[in-house]
């Protein structure tokens, strides 16, 4: 299952939700309980960023074989 963060709009909490869709129809600020919260965009791990100064390949990953 995906992990979707969110923002309560009345409190500013940031939390993050494991869900198996991405709608906020049920989704519940754990800090005040509001259910006015948005969607946030999240960034992911990634070794793939240009300017990398590892002197390997650009996919993070050493070969081994």
């Amino acid at each position: 299952m995906p992990i979707y963060e969110y923002k309560c709009k009345k409190c500013d909490e940031c939390f993050a939700v494991l869900q198996w869709e991405s709608t906020n129809d049920d989704v519940i600020c754990p800090r005040c309980n509001s259910n006015d919260v948005k969607k946030q965009i999240s960034s992911f791990s990634s070794s793939c960023s240009s300017g990398s100064s590892s002197g390997g390949s650009s996919s993070g990953f050493s070969g081994g074989g």
